[in-house]
């Protein structure tokens, strides 16, 4: 069964290679992002869409001196409900050959490695279990091959939905029918007397007969059937 799911939240348009992003605040060595406080995510987030590493940071390339950009930037978000292991995905796209690094509550989760300069890297990173209240995933690059920095396309989690339990037709239906219809029991046998036989139910009193012998006692006089019909 295909596991349902929902976003959770959002940061930017996948394939827009971060244009949409706020492109005036300089250098930062840390930037601090606040899901939920932003005013428009998805179209023009608030969040340095180049990470770089500090040793280029004060060395102007196309331009990328007065862009905004930060070395380590941290996401903080809040979780509404817990999350089991492999519930959450977190979606990371980039442009770059660098290495990033990425840390979930101070914790080392994965290294992502870029394919290219000028070429997209899709990443879908599943997370641990999770309980519900605050989190923060952590991102630095650390260079490579390339020219020490990664545009950022976008971000994306997303979490499992529980589905509601659904009750089987076929049982509802045999319990309903079963409910509806009236239990079978077995006839009471009649023990009057009737004026031919004196018995109504002469069955009734042969197994009575076998019965009472099983436990006569000693020096007791012993059940005959002679005895009814006398």
């Amino acid at each position: 069964m295909t596991k349902q799911t929902e976003t959770l939240w959002q940061i930017g348009n996948p394939g827009k290679r971060g244009q949409e992003f706020v492109q005036a605040g300089g250098w930062q060595a840390e930037f601090t992002y606040t899901v939920g406080a932003d005013a428009d995510p998805i179209h023009a987030p608030k969040l340095p869409p180049l990470l770089l590493v500090p040793s280029l940071a004060n060395k102007p390339k196309r331009g990328r001196k007065e862009l905004f950009a930060t070395d380590k930037l941290n996401i903080c978000f809040t979780l509404t409900q817990n999350y089991g292991p492999k519930d959450l995905t977190l979606f990371y796209d980039f442009f770059g050959s660098e290495t990033d690094t990425l840390l979930l509550n101070g914790q080392p989760l994965a290294e992502l490695v870029g394919v290219g300069e000028g070429k997209l890297k899709q990443n879908q990173i599943l997370l641990p279990a999770l309980e519900a209240g605050k989190h923060t995933l952590t991102l630095t690059t650390a260079g490579g091959v390339g020219d020490g920095a990664h545009w950022i396309d976008y971000f994306k989690l997303e979490g499992a939905t529980v589905p509601q339990p659904i009750p089987q037709p076929t049982q509802t239906m045999a319990k309903k029918k079963s409910e509806s219809q009236p239990q079978e029991t077995a006839p009471q046998k009649s023990y009057l007397p009737t004026t031919m036989t004196g018995l109504h139910d002469y069955s009734y009193w042969w197994e009575y007969a076998r019965e009472h012998a099983k436990r006569a006692k000693p020096n007791s006089k012993t059940f005959r059937r002679g005895r009814i019909w006398a």
